[in-house]
């Protein structure tokens, strides 16, 4: 019996969540990939989108963790609320699985912030004494570019954060979701705000 489209993408998308809770990762587009994979599927076309897997993904976190993953989402989000307004002079965004709804307690709070130079988010930094390392992120942007952008990582009261600094000269250049070519959504601190004083 031959499996439709929608069929086809809805196991591509329960089995890419199983990927992602097995790895306690938030790598959608390599969980697709891998879930892909296993069924014989190379198109893109046919791949799911990222919020059918992230629902998927929220669904099995329901069914398997409970309250447990509604206390663990907010706390993770108030966190990610803290830093944003501690550095609210770089623009922040939230972005990844805090915002989204699919964190667990390995997820880590994933910020992209608006800097003339990695140097400024730095000092900023050292004025609030967070030890940090350095990594690079690559990133692909609307402009069509692809481009390495710095990443500062670090642990606050036992929550990881990552800092991908992006140029503040050019704000309508986003960044693009690799799973679907799409900028990469995000929540303000108001948006934020609203997220956690309407849990759900």
């Amino acid at each position: 019996m031959r499996t439709g489209k929608r069929e086809l993408q809805r196991l591509i998308a329960y089995e890419a969540a199983r990927i992602l809770t097995e790895l306690r990762s938030d790598n959608v587009t390599y969980a697709c990939q891998k879930a892909a994979a296993k069924y014989g599927i190379t198109k893109r076309q046919l791949l799911p989108t990222r919020e059918e897997v992230e629902s998927a993904l929220r669904e099995q976190q329901r069914l398997v963790r409970g309250e447990r993953q509604t206390d663990t989402l907010r706390v993770l989000r108030l966190s990610a609320l803290n830093a944003m307004q501690a550095l609210i002079q770089f623009n922040p965004k939230l972005v990844g699985a805090v915002f989204d709804g699919t964190a667990d307690s390995n997820s880590s709070v994933k910020l992209h912030l608006f800097a003339d130079t990695p140097e400024d988010l730095l000092f900023t930094l050292s004025d609030l004494h967070i030890p940090w390392q350095e990594k690079q992120h690559r990133l692909q942007f609307s402009n069509g570019r692809k481009e390495s952008v710095p990443c500062f990582i670090f642990n606050a009261d036992g929550v990881g954060f990552e800092l991908v600094v992006l140029p503040a000269q050019n704000p309508h250049n986003h960044p693009l979701d690799p799973l679907d070519n799409q900028p990469i959504q995000g929540a303000s601190i108001k948006q934020l705000q609203q997220l956690v004083d309407t849990p759900g």
